[in-house]
């Protein structure tokens, strides 16, 4: 019985030291869709390779996505999403770089509504953007979520006058990364 009490509470140490000492977390994992409602048909896409960093100390997050990793339910859509509207062999990425604007306690599993307020660039365009989420403190690391609407135009993704009709403007935007603890390898 004394063993498994001494183990119980090597593992509470392990996992509480593990959360206090790490400042960086991070995932190469990291899951961004996007859902545009259009007359023809919605479109809708997901990245499940999105590189996020969240350092605790300085209160610093960081997402970069390969545009070419969005995958769509058809070929065709995603042919044009990379050739026609995203040009991503000339944009070939997208990120966001923010500060937590709220106090988090990283020490206190729980979630935390936060705002980030940082540089959100798309297509080439960088615009300042403050984006509502979520952060949940975890024994294993941080979550983060938000869902938050970017304009195309905004952006100037150029949508043709043929097809102005059947794509949505704005782009509903959801993002998810679960975050472990970076080790230096």
């Amino acid at each position: 019985m004394k063993k498994i009490q001494i183990s119980i509470l090597l593992v509470f140490l392990l996992v509480y030291t593990t959360q206090v000492k790490a400042q960086v977390f991070t995932t190469q994992k990291g899951v961004i869709s996007f859902y545009s409602t259009a007359r023809m048909e919605d479109i809708e896409a997901t990245s499940k390779s999105t590189g996020v960093v969240v350092n605790t100390s300085t209160k610093e997050i960081y997402f970069k996505v390969l545009i070419s990793t969005f995958v769509f339910k058809n070929g065709l859509m995603q042919e044009h999403f990379n050739e026609t509207y995203m040009e991503s062999e000339k944009y070939p990425t997208a990120q966001f770089k923010g500060v937590i604007t709220d106090s988090i306690n990283y020490k206190v599993s729980g979630v935390y509504p936060v705002s980030v307020k940082g540089a959100l660039t798309i297509h080439g365009v960088t615009i300042d953007r403050t984006i509502a989420g979520t952060l949940t403190v975890t024994a294993t690391g941080v979550n983060l979520s938000s869902t938050f609407i970017v304009p195309a135009a905004a952006h100037k993704i150029d949508i043709p006058n043929d097809k102005i009709s059947n794509i949505a403007q704005d782009i509903k935007v959801r993002v998810q990364a679960d975050c472990i603890p970076y080790v230096k390898k």
